[in-house]
């Protein structure tokens, strides 16, 4: 499990404030079958607690993971979960699935902020294909923030917040779903988005005090160390006989 280092870089206000504000609330677009049964993974939803859900959102099992794009642990749950807890759970309205930050640097901060780029339908596959290439551009990323700290701290910041995701490819991979230059420099400075990630963050490690990342939380109690595939399989099967 990853404890939190909130103190990496100044790439935008502090993550985590005293009292952070409340996101604006909305829904994205809805897609869903038009014919047959409904494949509840295509309705994603931004969510009061700021975070983003997958599902049906009067599914009997309700799975919010805690989470960090700069978290190794949270990789490898991806890895591990992201397909057969959409294939077996999701689909078929039994089990939703919410994504909540919980910011661990600025540089989490910075990818998280990008990834909400992505529209739905396409956000969860866009984080899984993130996940499945920390090990790849988050070096890069190290090494990117001690060669411009001056530039990612001054005026110019929001230029060199984009370069650095350029450089290390996370650009490239938000492009095809549709994420341009220019949408990607606004939502480096979305209030609401900055909010709602700080909303989330503050919830995770100072309201209900997770452990580290991923914390997961099954119909809103707290599942300590469930940290595999084998493990979140465990506790969604026993809410969904209890």
């Amino acid at each position: 499990m990853i404890r939190p280092v909130l103190a990496l870089l100044a790439l935008a206000a502090p993550l985590v404030a005293p009292a952070a504000s409340a996101a604006t609330t909305r829904h994205l677009p809805t897609h869903r079958v038009q014919h047959g049964p409904v494949d509840w993974s295509h309705t994603v939803t931004l969510t009061p607690d700021g975070g983003i859900r997958m599902g049906n959102p009067a599914a009997k099992v309700k799975v919010v993971e805690f989470s960090s794009f700069t978290c190794p642990h949270c990789a490898v749950l991806a890895g591990e979960a992201f397909t057969p807890l959409t294939d077996k759970y999701v689909r078929g309205g039994q089990v939703s699935f919410e994504l909540r930050a919980a910011l661990r640097d600025a540089i989490d901060l910075t990818v998280a902020l990008a990834a909400r780029c992505v529209a739905p339908p396409r956000y969860f596959p866009a984080v899984e294909q993130i996940m499945a290439t920390q090990q790849e551009w988050f070096p890069k990323a190290a090494d990117y923030v001690d060669a411009h700290r001056d530039e990612l701290n001054g005026t110019g910041k929001t230029q060199a917040i984009h370069a650095m995701l350029t450089s290390i490819g996370i650009e490239a991979t938000l492009a095809p779903q549709g994420v341009t230059p220019a949408a990607l420099d606004a939502c480096l400075i979305s209030k609401p988005a900055e909010d709602a990630l700080q909303k989330t963050t503050n919830d995770a490690w100072n309201v209900r005090k997770i452990n580290g990342t991923p914390g997961i939380m099954i119909n809103d109690v707290l599942k300590p160390d469930i940290h595999s595939w084998a493990l979140l399989e465990t506790a969604i099967q026993a809410g969904l006989k209890g």
